[in-house]
């Protein structure tokens, strides 16, 4: 089996729109450096294709970015790839749903450092998995201030190539949005900030981000302030989890399976409330937070309607998993999921991760009785859509099949 690994800055070289470009401003500055990072594995097993997972720090990846970035790789390559690409959904970045220019650029730039991932053949890889619980970063930010996070957690999943630590994927379900929006420079935001500082203290390996469903946790009750200095302030307690995880790797099990799979579920779209999304309790029950966010849904937007991009008319959503052995595996999918989705997987047996290889906006759990921060208004997603994709991850959860 072989592994590469590569990381390399995507600082804009001319200035760039903004998150949905709100206020028309382009900028170009940065508070720290923005990244492209790309993993290959590839099983050297006929019948087999490389996989690529490339993260970026973006807001959103939609599906016709994602095709764009992989026929790139593919040509760059002079073959076909498996491929998933992530955003780290850090929101102060440059737009890629609405600065082509950027878009361009940044496939030349993919373009020209695909030849240079150092790939390395291993005899022997294995990974170590752990999770665990962790809300000092991010927490609930639900409107009636009373549905807590029950699923909010830490991981880190860490290769190591003939006994030796190669590289991690660190993963987190909370929202990188510490700093205000759409105001200072660009900035990679904690995903970055963590994955600086343990590369300094582990010299030689190779760390990359992945967003775990995140749709109702952020630091939005977490944060003491929204400046840059908060980031640091946040991201060291993450770190010191990270730092226990690195620390309890005596379990290692062999990557002996490596099956990549993919599948597209049909878009359902329509009003919430007529799909049963738009609960809103009686007036004594709404707490201030929901009054507040309901007036703002009667009153205007906050930033005039933006027309959508046609890369944003979807008619279906890409969902794929990455197998390693029978006991553990990674869903990627293009949402941003409620943390209650992790209720449809086994969690010591898989990871979920989100805004990858597309962007669909909100989609709020199951059960839905109260106002939330987003969704009870704005989520265009209907019921039939989230029963798919719940019975998809259970199932392949259990790396089972399913068939819709």
């Amino acid at each position: 089996m072989k592994i590469g690994f590569r990381q390399f800055v995507i600082n804009p070289e001319f200035p760039v729109n903004r998150m949905l470009a709100h206020h028309g401003e382009k900028i170009q500055d940065v508070d720290d450096d923005l990244h492209c990072r790309m993993l290959v594995i590839d099983p050297c097993e006929e019948g087999k294709k490389p996989w690529y997972h490339i993260s970026i720090d973006a807001v959103e990846i939609w599906m016709e970015v994602r095709n764009q970035i992989k026929k790139t790789v593919e040509e760059a390559l002079g073959y076909e790839v498996d491929m998933v690409v992530s955003a780290t959904h850090c929101h102060n970045c440059p737009c890629m749903t609405t600065d082509y220019e950027w878009n361009k650029w940044l496939l030349e730039k993919i373009r020209e450092n695909v030849p240079l991932i150092e790939i390395k053949e291993y005899g022997k890889v294995e990974y170590s998995y752990n999770y665990r619980y962790f809300n000092n970063l991010g927490d609930s930010r639900e409107a009636d201030l009373k549905h807590k996070v029950v699923h909010l957690y830490a991981e880190t999943l860490s290769f190591y190539g003939d006994g030796k630590r190669i590289g991690t994927i660190l993963m987190y379900n909370s929202h990188p949005t510490i700093k205000e929006l759409w105001v200072g420079n660009f900035t990679s935001e904690y995903p970055g900030y963590c994955i600086e500082k343990l590369s300094q203290r582990h010299p030689g390996e190779f760390f990359t981000f992945m967003l775990g469903p995140a749709g109702d946790v952020s630091p939005h009750f977490v944060r003491e302030d929204r400046d840059y200095a908060q980031i640091a302030v946040l991201s060291e307690k993450l770190i010191a989890e990270y730092e226990r995880q690195l620390a309890d790797q005596d379990k290692k099990t062999a990557v002996d399976k490596f099956i990549y799979r993919e599948k597209l579920i049909p878009n359902e779209t329509g009003l919430p409330a007529d799909m049963g999304n738009g609960f809103i309790p009686p007036f004594e029950r709404l707490t201030d937070q929901e009054k507040q966010i309901i007036q703002r849904k009667l009153e205007n937007r906050r930033f005039p309607q933006r027309k959508l991009e046609p890369m944003e008319h979807n008619d279906y959503h890409m969902f794929s998993q990455l197998i390693l052995n029978d006991d553990y595996s990674i869903i990627f999918e293009p949402f941003e999921l409620y943390s209650e989705f992790y209720g449809a997987v086994n969690k010591q047996t898989t990871s979920l991760i989100s805004i990858s290889n597309g962007f669909g906006h909100y989609i709020t759990g199951l059960y839905l009785n109260h106002v939330v921060m987003h969704g009870t208004f704005n989520s265009p997603f209907g019921p039939q859509l989230k029963k798919d994709m719940w019975e998809l991850f259970g199932k392949w959860s259990c790396q089972e099949d399913v068939d819709f």
